[in-house]
């Protein structure tokens, strides 16, 4: 009567999982697998938007009446004749009163 019981039970636990045994993927059929696009860009990727960022270009005028144009980092003096020349080392005075400090025609401090 214990192996009648045993049986039983072996065949109604192992039952359910049957269906599983069926659908399983057998050994010798290849197992493929989506291949997903990287995650990270590329470094020449990333440079290209970067290069894509417009870099604005801001008119001012310094509180003596020069007028100066800010692209960016760099600073250049406008003269009478519209020649665009670096702006001179040192700290400058906006119309508004706001200070900007460049070396080399670059803006150091803002």
């Amino acid at each position: 009567m214990n192996k009648l019981v045993l049986a039983a039970l072996l065949t109604t636990v192992a039952s359910p999982f049957a269906a599983f045994a069926a659908d399983a993927v057998k050994p010798s059929e290849p197992v493929t697998a989506p291949v997903a696009a990287p995650a990270v860009q590329a470094p020449a990727v990333a440079k290209e938007e970067a290069k894509k960022e417009e870099v604005k270009t801001v008119a001012g005028e310094l509180k003596d009446g020069t007028k100066i144009e800010i692209t960016g980092d760099k600073v250049e003096v406008i003269g009478k004749d519209g020649k665009k020349s670096p702006a001179p080392d040192g700290e400058h005075t906006l119309k508004d009163g706001s200070k900007l400090t460049t070396k080399g025609g670059m803006v150091v401090k803002k």
